[in-house]
């Protein structure tokens, strides 16, 4: 944790952050609980993850139900009954140590902004944003909701809560861009699958990281020539490019200084695939872990797709596997397996995490920090 500057004081509106009067996105904005028209779009997010659960739980009940009367459903459900128990045991386990990661990026960025949270507070504001994440899977929008609006009631402002928001997300996928840049190398050294799924996904992964670093010059050009500008809509487009170059500045500077929470964002990614790995070894293959991340990184741009529980990334991983020589009925079985793990088990604690997402912790505190350990947010759009 950071400890507060002795030298920083507090700015003389009371604000835990000090603001550059000359700075034109430094304008102050008012702080305390969220607006009235939040709370509403919580509520209706929470109804669509319980939806979600429900059609997911009938369509269990109705495969189950089908499964004795057609051949190839009663040959899946038997090899699901013979499944290795201590494979699964181990692959619940490994998805434990996901989440632990991802609570180490979302520690780290909210003390980066001064917010200090317990434990068990960090945890479930992690389990509702990754809950509305997987089940909404709608490009993350449902988690970025819920994260910025539990940063809200804790005490951050808008700005701020925008700004360590981008900060997780830019760690997190850094991370799996740097991976699918990794294994894909790996793979095509060792000859490995084709050329498609591995030195393709490799090379398009570096660019995007080469256009990000070099592209942090023309986002904040692009934020401080539109920030002088009036009106709502001229703001709201400010702080897109800002809170982009908000998050590659964190990640640099989480890496300059060493901070060992950054590596909560590969554990995040490669304990989640481990769970594929574990899933496969409890039906009776034994796929090369690299084939299997590659698999799991290139599935995961299925949750793109917005469709509801993520089904889009159970297709996704289905043919990664297969593409890498895991047999149809193992990738099959592994694949339902994985998502059951990393999506459903956390999914009822996570549902009940955002049914209480708007309960700030007695806890929580926010702190002065030095300006250099922050992000530094745009300043949210006028109402």
């Amino acid at each position: 944790m950071f400890p507060p500057d002795p030298n920083q004081r507090p700015s003389q509106t009371g604000h835990p952050f000090p603001r550059d009067p000359s700075d034109p996105a430094s304008i102050e904005e008012p702080s305390g609980p969220p607006t009235h028209d939040e709370a509403p779009a919580i509520r209706g997010l929470f109804k669509r993850v319980v939806i979600g659960i429900g059609v997911m739980l009938v369509l269990i009940v109705v495969v189950r139900l089908l499964a004795p009367h057609v051949g190839f459903l009663n040959e899946t459900w038997q090899k699901v009954r013979t499944g290795d128990p201590v494979w699964l045991i181990v692959a619940v386990v490994l998805e434990g140590f996901s989440f632990a990661g991802y609570v180490l990026v979302f520690n780290a960025t909210a003390r980066r902004a001064g917010l200090r949270l317990p434990r068990f507070t960090s945890w479930r504001i992690v389990l509702a944003g990754v809950a509305a994440t997987r089940l909404l899977a709608t490009a993350g929008a449902g988690g970025i909701a819920s994260t910025t609006f539990a940063l809200r009631r804790h005490g951050l402002d808008a700005r701020h809560a925008a700004a360590t928001v981008a900060a997780q997300i830019a760690i997190i996928y850094v991370w799996f861009i740097l991976l699918i840049a990794v294994t894909g190398l790996a793979l095509f050294v060792a000859g490995h699958g084709h050329n498609a799924i591995t030195i393709v996904p490799a090379g398009i992964a570096v660019l995007i990281l080469v256009v990000a670093g070099l592209g942090r010059p023309l986002l904040r050009r692009l934020a401080d020539s539109t920030s002088e500008r009036e009106g709502r809509v001229a703001r709201v487009l400010a702080s897109i490019p800002a809170t982009l170059d908000d998050g590659v500045h964190t990640v640099s500077t989480v890496v300059r200084e060493r901070d060992p929470a950054i590596l909560g964002g590969a554990l995040w990614w490669l304990a989640d695939a481990a769970v594929l790995w574990a899933a496969c070894h409890a039906f009776g293959a034994s796929p090369n872990m690299l084939d299997i991340c590659m698999a799991y990184l290139i599935g995961q741009v299925a949750n793109l797709l917005p469709i509801p529980g993520g089904l889009g990334v159970e297709a996704g991983l289905l043919g990664m596997l297969v593409a890498f020589g895991v047999p149809g009925g193992v990738a099959i079985l592994a694949s339902l397996t994985q998502r059951l793990v990393s999506t459903w088990l956390p999914a009822l604690p996570g549902a009940v995490a955002l049914a209480a997402i708007g309960r700030p912790s007695p806890d929580a505190e926010v702190v002065p920090v030095d300006d250099d350990h922050r992000p530094h947010g745009p300043s949210p759009a006028p109402a």
